[in-house]
This record gives structure tokens, C-alpha cells and sequence, in this order.
């Protein structure tokens, strides 16, 4: 073998060996392109803005709420009542008494129907007896009238319990009536009806925050008084007492969701644009809103109002609310942070194809500090491609590098 051969082995074999240690000594990371999606969100304490009518009672007492909780009611239907310190509760009990009462006799009445040949049957007995009782007296034989009086009242048991003017029915109908009417008329004096005055939705959630978070002073707020509702201790009162507001009805169609934004956050959105808001407090429920309001600038703050017209189990329950304002939802390919580099002034990132490292270049939908979403294009093998092995870390990287 000449020296030049040799030379061209060694130096083969010595540029083999360098691509083996720089393959071994480059640390590599890689990860698969898959789909993926990014929120361009901002998590905020949020408060509920609604057309709550509040029903008063005049009198201090004991509270009996009709309607449930979340109930939609009509105009007109009665809400709630309030009874008096000072009325005995018996006379409720009285009234139910009385009440089942009246039913037995009227059952009674039917039963007097259904049972008319049996009354009859019964008065042609004791007829019968008094028949005997004439006889006796003919012929003296008045050791048997004994006998004949026990039968006679056996009769006429047996013909009062049938008729119902026996036992606990067996006081007169009218009687009962009107001892029902003097009670009933002494508890209405005692108690007050609440009626909605329209129609909505019942809560009994009283947090003294109903006129102030009004939609009708959406426009007066500044952003130092909306922070100022952080320091407000919510009340959901239990007593009633005279002119305290005890129920309200809630326009349930339409309500509002009022926040404090950096302005800078809140570019480019603008009044009437459309969002999502996620309620973290209601297993991440999320609806659309639109932008209903934006407050003049103070001190780098705005106050962003969302209206809303979809409902929400429990929402009526809620006045402050953790939520995610979520501006834009981006899909496409998700990568991380990391892979995207910059080559010859194009973004893109360097995937392994056939262990060589090569260079495709990306559209950037959205990133945030750990991931992008990229653009999705299949159209041309040379774009990033779904599946394919992007890579994340690694020294000196380029265009046709070896890689494996």
C-alpha cells in the first residue's frame, strides 16, 4: 500500500472519528409537531352587573319564601310572606285542623250518596222497632223494651256514623267554615304577601350591592370606586326587619360582568367586540360576551363591562367571580418556545429528515413564554409538517448538519 493510499485511509478514518464525537458530545432535545391550541387570556376578578328589583317587607317576622331559589316567576305571582313577631304560629295549625275537618264531612257527604240505601235501611229498622214497642203496649209484655231500646240505639249509631254527623266530622259544616274564615282573617292581618311586580328570576341573595352594581350606573364608574368594591363586605342577611329589602326578581335575559384591565391588555379590543369569559368558580363554564363599555383611563386602568345573554345554573348566587377574559383562542401546530430560531432573517425551526437537520420556516399564529402556535400548511413538503421531529435544544445547529 503506497503512502499517499495511507495518508487517504487516516484521514477517513480521522474525519469519521470527529463525527462520531461531535454527534456523541451535541446535546439534543427533539419533540413531535402536533395540534394543539393557546388562549390569549387573563385571569381577573370580575363583578356581576344586573336589573335586580328589590321586594321590601314593612314589618319585622318571621320570612316564608314560595318561590325557590332560581325560580322563574310571573308578573303578578306571589313571592314570599312575612309574618308578624307577634302572631301565634298555632293558628296555622288551627287552620290545617280545621281544614281536614271540613274534607272528612265532605267525604262523609259523598259517602251519605253512596250509602243513601243503607240509611234507608237503617230507618225502616228503627221503624220496626217502634212497631214492637206499640205491640208491647197492647199486650204488657215489658220485659222485652228493654231488648228494644238497645237495638233502637244500635240503629241509630251505626245510622250517625254512615251520615258523618258523627267523631271528629261531626261538627256542623257552616260552624266549621266560619271558624276557618275568623282564623284566616286574623293571620291576614298579621302577615304580608310579596308579589313580583314582573317577571324574572327569584334569589333571596340580599348583598346590599343591588343598586349600586345597577346597569343603569355602568357609565359613572370611575376605576378607583369599582376598586373600592374589594373592600365592601358581602352581606347576605338572614333576619328580616322593617324596610329591609328580603327578595329580588333578576331580568334574567340580560346581565353584565365588570372588571378592572391594564390598558395595555385591553388593545386592540374595542366596544363591541366579542370574547369568552371562563367562570372558574362554575367548573370552568365558558360562554361568549361582548364588550359592552370601556372607562376613560385612570392611572394605566380601565373598566371593561362584558354584557351576556346566556344563563348559568347558580349564577344568580354570584356577585364576585373569579374568571379567564379569554381575547383570542389560536389552533394550529403547538411547539415549543424554544425550537423557533431565526436564519438568514426568517422565523422557523430546524426538524430532523433523514438524520439531517433542516431548516423550515413558520408562521407564528401566537406564542406565549413557553409555547407557539404555528400556522398549519401541508400543501408542500418542505413546510413543517404534522409529526414531524422538531428540535428543541441543541448546539450549533444548521442547515444539513448530521444528526443521527
Amino acid at each position: 500500500m503506497s503512502r499517499f493510499t495511507k495518508v487517504i485511509i487516516g484521514s477517513v478514518i480521522l474525519l469519521y472519528i470527529w463525527c462520531l464525537y461531535v454527534y456523541l458530545n451535541t446535546p439534543i432535545r427533539t419533540e413531535i409537531v402536533k395540534f394543539g391550541q393557546l388562549e390569549d387570556s387573563e385571569n381577573t376578578v370580575g363583578y356581576i352587573m344586573r336589573e335586580e328589583k328589590l321586594l321590601y317587607s314593612n314589618v319585622a317576622g318571621n320570612f316564608d319564601g314560595i318561590a325557590k331559589e332560581g325560580e322563574r316567576v310571573a308578573k303578578g305571582s306571589k313571592i314570599a310572606t312575612v309574618y308578624k313577631k307577634n302572631v301565634d304560629l298555632k293558628i296555622q295549625e288551627t287552620i290545617k285542623s280545621i281544614n281536614e275537618r271540613i274534607a272528612e264531612i265532605n267525604n262523609n257527604q259523598v259517602k251519605n250518596d253512596i250509602f243513601f240505601n243503607d240509611l234507608q235501611k237503617l230507618s225502616r229498622q228503627v221503624d220496626s222497632k217502634i212497631d214492637e214497642i206499640i205491640n208491647i203496649a197492647y199486650t204488657q209484655k215489658t220485659a222485652k223494651l228493654s231488648q228494644i231500646k238497645e237495638d233502637i240505639n244500635k240503629i241509630l249509631e251505626k245510622k250517625l256514623i254512615i251520615s258523618g254527623e258523627k267523631g271528629a266530622s261531626g261538627h256542623n259544616l257552616e260552624a266549621l267554615k266560619k271558624e276557618k274564615e275568623e282564623y284566616e282573617n286574623r293571620l291576614r292581618a298579621s302577615k304580608i304577601d310579596l308579589i313580583a311586580d314582573r317577571a324574572g328570576v327569584v334569589s333571596y341573595n340580599i348583598d346590599g350591592l343591588e343598586q349600586i352594581l345597577n346597569p343603569e350606573n355602568i357609565s359613572k364608574f370611575t376605576v378607583s370606586d369599582f376598586q373600592n368594591l374589594d373592600n365592601i363586605h358581602l352581606n347576605n342577611q338572614v333576619e328580616v326587619k322593617p324596610g329591609q329589602a328580603v327578595a329580588k326578581i333578576i331580568n334574567n335575559f340580560e346581565w353584565y360582568l365588570a372588571f378592572v384591565m391594564d390598558t395595555q391588555r385591553v388593545y386592540p379590543l374595542k366596544v363591541g367586540d366579542k370574547l369568552s369569559v371562563r367562570f372558574k368558580d362554575l367548573e370552568d363554564k365558558v360562554i361568549d360576551a361582548y364588550i359592552h363599555y370601556i372607562s376613560p383611563e385612570e392611572k394605566g386602568k380601565v373598566i371593561v363591562v362584558l354584557s351576556l345573554n346566556k344563563h348559568i345554573d347558580s349564577i344568580y348566587t354570584f356577585r364576585k367571580v373569579n374568571i379567564d377574559i379569554i381575547k383570542q383562542s389560536y389552533s394550529g401546530f403547538k411547539i415549543p418556545v424554544s425550537a423557533v430560531r431565526v436564519r438568514n432573517g426568517k422565523t422557523g425551526v430546524y426538524i430532523i429528515r433523514d438524520r439531517i437537520a433542516r431548516f423550515r420556516e413558520i408562521e407564528i399564529l401566537y406564542k406565549n413564554n413557553d409555547f407557539a402556535i404555528v400556522k398549519e400548511n401541508n400543501l408542500n413538503e418542505n413546510n413543517l409538517l404534522l409529526y414531524d421531529e422538531v428540535i428543541i435544544k441543541s448546539n450549533n445547529i444548521e442547515e444539513g448538519k448530521l444528526i443521527r
